[in-house]
């Protein structure tokens, strides 16, 4: 006969998270919750898909390449409305080219 495997004690097996004083289920923490409108920073977005896209050889991920420069075609009249590319130089010349600069 085998020996009786050990019980744990019955409780919840996912237990409410805790939350900070004055935050409510569902909602962001306070430094999270910095664009409250739910839109996305062109700017952080821009820079977020140029560093994407300089790390991806095209050659082995033409999908993803393709996917990322799109994404910052449709951020050019964004960063140009807010006169970004007016008081930014973009060094990479293939992004610089994408947007026209």
């Amino acid at each position: 006969m085998y020996p009786s495997q050990p019980v744990a004690p019955e409780v919840p097996r996912h237990a409410a998270p805790q939350l900070a004083p004055g935050i409510h289920p569902g909602q962001l923490p306070r430094m999270m919750n910095m664009n409250p409108g739910g839109k996305y920073s062109a700017i952080a977005s821009f820079v977020t898909y140029v560093k994407a896209l300089e790390s991806l050889d095209q050659r082995n991920f033409p999908d993803e390449y393709a996917e990322h420069t799109d994404r910052i075609k449709e951020l050019e009249p964004f960063l140009r409305a807010h006169g970004i590319l007016d008081v930014m130089d973009i060094k990479n010349p293939e992004v610089a080219a994408l947007i026209g600069v």
